[in-house]
């Protein structure tokens, strides 16, 4: 091929491009924040603290002029696939009796 068909086919977009492969898996969390209300709020994170400076500075819409919240649990680190089960998981018990027994059982 020619240098012009090379050079072509080596173009770089901005933001096409994969990142470059790394040796670890990006790990998420689910958390769950409360406010003095006592409502709880479950999210998953890569950064649960940033996470949480967010929500309570109004990033959220759902938290917003609701906080100020606080962590009151979170996982350990897990893949984004495991990650959305679980938060799924929690937010179906809407906060109620199952919503404590599974963060206190551990599944």
């Amino acid at each position: 091929s020619s240098p012009v068909a090379r050079q072509a086919h080596n173009l770089k977009v901005v933001g096409s491009n994969p990142t470059p492969a790394t040796n670890f898996m990006t790990q998420y969390q689910v958390y769950v924040l409360r406010n003095p209300s006592g409502i709880f709020y479950t999210g998953l994170s890569e950064n649960v603290g940033l996470r949480l400076e967010q929500h309570n500075s109004g990033l959220s819409r759902w938290t917003k002029n609701k906080g100020p919240w606080e962590l009151y649990w979170q996982s350990s680190a897990m893949t984004l696939s495991d990650a959305r089960k679980l938060e799924n998981k929690l937010k179906r018990q809407k906060g109620g009796s199952g919503f404590t027994t599974i963060l206190h059982s551990g599944s």
